[in-house]
């Protein structure tokens, strides 16, 4: 008991001390309670988005976004393939090569003429002219070549829709 009752009168004496001392705490924590309340605030505003959404739901968003485009991008690119695909069966070379068939005819009337796809897939077409009447011919072509004999102008015809070169 006699610890207490010192413990008082000390109290008494440093009272003036100990009020300051509460106050300088109280202030302290005071202090830290301000600046407690303002990085709540500021964390607040940070996770809040412009909508007035949180960060989560934003980022959600974006996520659900970002799969959407990615399967919009492999659509397009599959259908990009499809497209490139038609497109080499498409006849896109083509060669005329004009010839003079028979030594009495003049003016390079005869023809030959090869329509190609990306592949060499396609038909030669050939009209010999002569003075009497005129023949036209019709051959199919598959890779560059023919099951049907050729004329050295529906191979040269087809060599240059090809490009010069046999694929």
């Amino acid at each position: 008991m006699e610890e207490i009752s010192l413990f008082f009168k000390w109290a008494e004496q440093n009272v003036v001390g100990l009020l300051f001392c509460s106050i300088a705490l109280n202030m302290i924590v005071l202090l830290l309670l301000l600046t407690a309340t303002t990085s709540m605030n500021k964390y607040r505003n940070l996770l809040q988005g412009a909508d007035g959404k949180d960060l989560e739901t934003l980022l959600l968003n974006l996520v659900n976004k970002a799969n959407h485009t990615f399967d919009k991008q492999s659509k397009i690119e599959e259908q990009l393939n499809n497209i490139q695909v038609i497109g080499e069966k498409h006849l896109q070379n083509w060669s005329l090569i004009r010839f003079q068939a028979f030594q009495n005819t003049g003016g390079d009337q005869s023809f030959a003429f090869a329509m190609l796809d990306a592949m060499g897939d396609g038909i030669v077409m050939s009209s010999i002219f002569g003075r009497e009447e005129a023949r036209v011919y019709c051959k199919p072509v598959n890779h560059g070549s023919s099951t049907y004999p050729l004329s050295q102008e529906e191979k040269e015809a087809i060599q240059k829709a090809l490009g010069g070169v046999a694929k």
